[in-house]
């Protein structure tokens, strides 16, 4: 019997499903840096990190007769917004989205548009909480 891998993933923000999504991407990144240090092993002994840096990038199709999602329009400042991310067995819920900026196009005759946006979120949730590594409870 083989495995079954995720071919396909999907977004709400604040429970409301995006449809037409063609690709989604997430980061979470602690800025973790090496701190050279004058080892006889020439070896780095430790890091330093950052502060965790949250965002998330998304396209969506844009159909011909129907307005595209208008993201760029919701009062960020004014509301709370949460975009969760569904992946094969992996859900994530990124808190206090921002609107970092979307870019719109076709890139040519007979192309499809499409509407790619990119967001910076405050914190991330992890759902789930298990892995297909390790075996624990959260």
């Amino acid at each position: 019997m083989s495995t079954l891998y995720a071919d396909r993933g999907f977004l709400s923000m604040n429970g409301v499903e995006f449809q037409d999504v063609e690709s989604i991407s997430m980061k979470v990144s602690d800025g973790t840096k090496s701190v050279p240090t004058m080892t006889r092993d020439r070896r780095n002994k430790g890091v330093v990190k950052g502060n965790r840096e949250i965002s998330a990038s998304f396209s969506v199709a844009v159909q011909n007769k129907l307005a595209s999602p208008k993201i760029e329009s919701i009062d960020f400042e004014g509301k709370s917004v949460s975009l969760t991310f569904e992946h094969g067995g992996d859900r994530y819920t990124l808190v206090d989205v921002d609107f970092i900026d979307l870019d719109q196009g076709a890139s040519g005759v007979g192309t499809e548009g499409k509407k790619n946006f990119n967001i910076w979120a405050r914190d991330v949730i992890d759902q789930v909480g298990n892995s297909a590594l390790f075996i624990f409870s959260v």
